[in-house]
């Protein structure tokens, strides 16, 4: 089953994949879409005739403001008058550059009602960076939040945009030269004539988070995002009366999944914070609105660990049914005990930009060990392949191997036919990630294939060393690189935060080589140990690798050091 695009005067046609080298295309069965729809109907005007109209969709849980689909619904049809007016076509790219407020996501819903094509901008992109994710994509209208570094960055960097002709600033454009929304929404009506379009025609654009590299753009298609969203919902469970949160931008793909195919999609309840990095207004909210389904990365459920115990009797979490934490293995087994301990079994999902879902996810019908990620859920299948053989092979079970996925959805990428070819093979989509399967069949992740290290012969991923030396007592948080070395060519490198009543020395570095030596092949111990303040982490709570990784080739002290 291939993707065949409609052909559209706004796309460069060249830029899209064609069916030859898109990857194989599982069926959903029971689910589909049709041939002709449009996805803001697909994920609210649907609900409404379902009569789930004065369902609460969205709460923004900073001002304690609640959302209807009826709210969504006529207030994205308002905005699609807008985008009609400034000259939007189907096939055009819109960008929107916001916090998490429910604003951001009906515009969303506006660009699809006029045919358009999201464009999602890291809500961390500074001035140097911001022109790359617009030229990219060619995008033709901007929506800027007028607030903070939003509009400050995107004004220092405005004449470098090239395809963009309109930049819109909202809630209204006091203090800048652009168009105010505010002004743009007088007097026009709160319904719209939905643009029915084919359903491989495109949704959505984003970029891989880059923090190994460029970033690269990728698609999805209305039909790929739809069955992503169904796909995903049957493997967390998904059910009526659900209110889902993530603590995560809106601007980055699993944000913007968790907001749009995964709660939308179903009718269900999504709590929105802006101000995500405060951990006590996140236990505050899970409480206050009862919070049935939430997935958080390792950073957040640290901070909330913390936030927890420093006043255990101020946070009701009771509502909690299902407790997600993706790639909790980085962080290793203390985290999982931890909250175990307050009564939570955090569940470990995988999912990709190259999918747009969670692709795999723990069954909720059965345990599997801590940390483990499950099977992959309905509609997709996952191999662990060894990816330097010319034709795919599988490794043995136990090995270590490239994650190879194939699904209801899969990795399109926008203008990128040299690394289409190379990560899309007979059929397959090879992902940047580690894997294992045991003798269960359970899955489980072990780092990026980018960040192997190949230290005097041997092959080490970092994943297995994190995991031991998360267990030493003294460890609060811990990171392991590849370091540059005159002899070995690489060496092995932990960057560990220590727990508050450890001073780190030359001795505990020692201590903490012998123990990884006693648990795993002793090649595999760091030879380079650096103690520090706190790891670099991104808006999502991932762990800036690339940035470690500078900082091991260079002369220069990183900054919080407090051991080298």
């Amino acid at each position: 089953m291939k993707d065949h695009y409609p052909t559209l005067e706004t796309v460069p046609m060249d830029w899209l994949v064609s069916p030859e080298m898109q990857p194989e295309y599982l069926e959903l069965l029971g689910y589909d879409v049709p041939e002709m729809t449009n996805l803001a109907e697909l994920f609210v005007d649907n609900r409404v005739r379902e009569g789930l109209g004065e369902h609460i969709a969205v709460i923004q849980a900073d001002d304690d403001q609640r959302y209807t689909y009826n709210d969504l619904m006529h207030v994205s049809m308002r905005l699609a008058h807008v985008l009609k007016n400034l000259g939007v076509l189907p096939g055009d790219r819109v960008a929107i550059r916001s916090p998490n407020r429910v604003e951001a996501l009906t515009m969303f819903l506006a660009i699809w009602r006029v045919g358009g094509i999201a464009v999602l901008t890291p809500p961390q992109a500074r001035a140097s960076e911001l022109p790359f994710f617009l030229n990219d994509t060619l995008a033709k209208v901007l929506f800027v939040a007028n607030k903070g570094d939003y509009i400050g960055e995107t004004l220092k960097c405005q004449s470098e945009f090239q395809s963009v002709r309109h930049i819109v600033a909202f809630p209204d454009n006091t203090g800048t030269p652009y168009l105010s929304l505010a002004a743009l929404l007088e007097g026009v009506p709160d319904f719209f004539e939905n643009q029915s379009m084919p359903r491989d025609s495109l949704a959505v654009i984003w970029h891989t988070g880059g923090t190994t590299g460029v970033a690269k753009a990728c698609y999805h298609t209305i039909r790929r995002v739809v069955l992503a969203g169904y796909a995903g919902a049957i493997g967390y469970g998904v059910c009526a009366g659900d209110v889902h949160m993530m603590p995560a931008p809106l601007g980055h793909a699993a944000g913007w999944l968790s907001r749009t195919n995964l709660s939308l999609l179903h009718g269900i309840t999504f709590v929105e914070l802006e101000d995500f990095t405060d951990y006590s207004k996140i236990l505050r909210a899970i409480g206050k609105y009862h919070v049935t389904w939430f997935i958080a990365l390792a950073t957040s459920w640290v901070g909330m660990l913390h936030a927890y115990e420093e006043s255990p009797g101020t946070y009701n979490l009771s509502s909690l049914q299902r407790a997600y934490a993706p790639f909790i293995s980085a962080t290793g087994g203390w985290l999982y005990n931890a909250w175990k301990n307050l009564g939570f079994t955090l569940l470990n999902p995988m999912g990709s930009t190259a999918f747009a879902t969670w692709f795999i996810a723990p069954p909720l019908n059965q345990t599997v060990p801590p940390m483990c990620l499950g099977r992959p859920n309905p509609g997709y299948e996952v191999r662990i392949v060894d990816a330097e053989s010319q034709h795919l092979q599988n490794v043995a079970t136990g090995e270590i191997g490239r994650i190879a996925l194939r699904g209801c959805s899969g990795l399109t990428y926008w203008n990128r036919p040299e690394v289409q070819n190379r990560d899309v093979r007979e059929g397959w989509v090879v992902l940047d990630d580690l894997g294992k399967q045991d003798e269960e069949g359970n899955l489980w992740y072990m780092g990026r294939a980018d960040m192997m290290i190949s230290t005097a012969g041997y092959k080490v991923a970092p994943v297995e060393v994190e995991d031991v030396i998360s267990t030493h007592p003294a460890v609060e948080e811990v990171a392991v690189t590849s370091a540059p070395d005159a002899v070995r060519g690489e060496v092995v490198m932990a960057w560990i935060v220590p727990k508050k009543e450890v001073h780190p020395d030359a001795a505990l570095v020692e201590e903490i080589q012998n123990y990884v030596k006693e648990r795993i092949s002793p090649y595999k111990y760091p030879r380079r140990v650096a103690f520090v303040k706190e790891l670099p982490h991104d808006p999502v709570g991932k762990i800036i690798v690339k940035l470690l990784k500078n900082w091991a080739s260079s002369e220069k002290e990183p900054e919080g050091l407090l051991y080298w």
